[in-house]
């Protein structure tokens, strides 16, 4: 059986903008001068997701702002996910959302873990949290139909488990 992963979202700096441009007007994150927590988003942009982790974790120690801290905690959920990291990465979204319930990336990187755990309505209430904050968010909208694929999909293989 094949899972189609959601779309992840670092919340955005400067140097790491979201995925679609459209994304953009609708919820922008800015961290301001901790650089580590800048360079650990640049870092899980180019790909390099354990050097991006490693410098968001060490930025959030720094952190001066909610807003940097929330923030970094998003990125580091995000960081986990692709690291598939389950435990580690709700975590980091859970300290994420305690801090800041306005950032849709947040949800959307949340909904990642519970979709790979097969925790479909989890998944499915936490992008329509998203997208009470962000409804014309294609990300968040493109995760709903990933979600109804992969849900889909696990019910097929369920029904092929069981024995008539």
């Amino acid at each position: 059986m094949r899972i189609y992963a959601l779309g992840l979202l670092v919340a955005a700096t400067s140097a790491y903008p979201p995925a679609r441009s459209e994304d953009r007007a609708s919820s922008e994150t800015v961290i301001g001068t901790n650089s580590l927590l800048a360079d650990g988003a640049a870092a899980l942009e180019a790909g390099r997701i354990e050097e991006g982790v490693r410098l968001t974790l060490e930025g959030l120690k720094a952190s001066a702002t909610l807003r940097d801290n929330a923030a970094g905690h998003s990125n580091a959920c995000a960081g986990y996910v692709l690291l598939k990291q389950w435990a580690e990465a709700l975590a980091q979204c859970n300290a994420a959302l305690e801090l800041d319930t306005s950032n849709w990336r947040t949800y959307n990187n949340r909904a990642s873990i519970y979709v790979a755990q097969g925790l479909y309505d989890l998944a499915m209430r936490d992008l329509e949290a998203g997208l009470a904050l962000a409804p014309g968010a294609p990300t968040l909208h493109e995760s709903v139909r990933i979600l109804q694929r992969n849900k889909q999909l696990a019910g097929r293989q369920a029904r092929k488990v069981v024995p008539s």
